[in-house]
This record gives C-alpha cells, structure tokens and sequence, in this order.
C-alpha cells in the first residue's frame, strides 16, 4: 500500500512510449513532441553526471577510490580508477558504480553533486527534468524527449562524449591491493561504434522501460532521436531501426 502511495506522487505519468526526432541541423521536428509528459529516465541520468563532472572542470587523471556501495557492478570498493576511466564506464557500459564514484568524489560529496545536476538542469533550460541521485536507479529521476536531446546536444561540445560513441569495446586499467589489473566491459548497445552515430546512450529500469537517445549524421544532417519508455528491448530497437531507415 505505502508503495501504491509514493508511486501516486511521482511527478511523471506511467510508462508510455514516447519517440521524438529532431532533425538539429535545421531545428526541424519530424516526429513525436519535445514537451510531453514526464517520464523517469533510467541510466539516461548519467547524461547529467557526465555533463556535472566535466563542466566544473574536474581532474580527469585523477585516480579515484571507489567507495564502499551496495550497487553492483564490475567495480568493487577500494579500486583506484582515472575519473576519465569512470566516465567511459558509465557512458559506454553504464556503469553504476562508476557514476556512484563520480559524485562522491564532488564538492559536498554526492548530495552536492546532485545540487549541481540539478543546477545545470537549470541552466540549460531543462524545465521538466529533475534528479535525486547520479546513477537513474531511481524512479524519482525524470525528464522529456525534448529536455533529453537538450541534454545530448550540451555533451556533444565533449569529445569524451563522441569518444564513448565510437567505442566498440571497453578496457580500463584498475589499481586495487597494490596490483595493477584490466577490467573489460562491452557496450549497452550494438549502436555504439556504428559510423553514423555521433553519440549515444541507454538506460533501463521497470518504472522508465528501455531508453536512448542518439546523435546521428546521415546525408550531411544531424538528427537527434530519443526513445523513453519502450515496454520491451525489441520495441526500442524496432523505433530505432525504423527512423533511421526513414531518415535514409
């Protein structure tokens, strides 16, 4: 019953299916609406704790301890990773510990990271978007189609950003117990590494469904298209590989 309760003050309807393609080179919106409901995101909210962590200009070199969690992963506490090594984690693999890592190692620890997320939310003119933590477990981090390719197109000044894109394959060099290791980690998504991808990122819980937003050249246009609350894996890919063959 208490959760029935909660679920009724979330500030996001129930899981729908919202598609939005914007064609950004013209600023041209082909299909769906970039103001629609609110929807929880997922692990699209590690968009945000990228953007946090490389707008304030944080050492990328620095190795970072990852802190004792109860978030599983391929991390465990006590490894010392490069926060650029995190950022490719969470981007790439989505990484929950990695973006765990990130916040905690901010001014004010992770409750200011999220005061900063937020922040930028603002500044960025993202209206309808909110967090309460770094990873999108949570069902309380929401957005729209269109807050999301805002979103997008604010990451694309970093080429850490277009980088993760075009990764097919993922291997970071750890230090843990004095002994230096290789962790690797693949991909969320067939779509990364593919040559008409600028960027991407993916995101899955029960309350959000399966999501993406892409950045994509096809004949010399970039589009931006975003899937949030996809009911099955095979809807998502099915939106996706329909668009782009329409954009053809």
């Amino acid at each position: 019953m208490r959760k029935l309760f909660i679920l009724l003050l979330l500030p996001f309807n129930a899981l729908a299916t919202n598609l939005a393609v914007l064609n950004s080179s013209t600023n041209t919106l082909i299909e769906g609406q970039l103001c629609c409901e609110k929807v929880s995101i997922a692990s699209i909210s590690k968009l945000m704790t990228i953007y946090t962590v490389l707008s304030a200009n944080q050492d990328l070199d620095e190795k970072l301890i990852v802190p004792e969690t109860k978030i599983h992963g391929r991390l465990s506490k006590g490894m010392e990773v490069s926060r650029l090594d995190l950022i490719k984690l969470a981007l790439v693999s989505s990484d929950n510990v990695a973006a765990t890592t990130l916040a905690e190692n901010y001014i004010g620890g992770e409750h200011g990271f999220v005061e900063s997320m937020n922040s930028n939310a603002k500044k960025l003119n993202m209206n309808n978007t909110g967090f309460v933590e770094p990873t999108g477990l949570s069902v309380m981090n929401y957005s729209t189609t269109g807050d999301v390719i805002t979103l997008t197109n604010a990451l694309v000044q970093y080429k850490i950003f277009k980088d993760a894109g075009q990764t097919k394959e993922l291997s970071i060099l750890v230090r843990k117990n004095k002994k230096m290791m290789i962790l690797h980690s693949h991909p969320t998504s067939t779509y990364f590494g593919d040559e008409k991808v600028i960027a991407l990122k993916t995101g899955f819980t029960n309350a959000a469904g399966f999501c993406i937003t892409m950045l994509v050249n096809i004949n010399n246009q970039y589009y931006n298209i975003v899937v949030l609350g996809a009911r099955t894996p095979n809807e998502r890919t099915k939106l996706i590989k329909q668009t782009l063959a329409r954009l053809q």
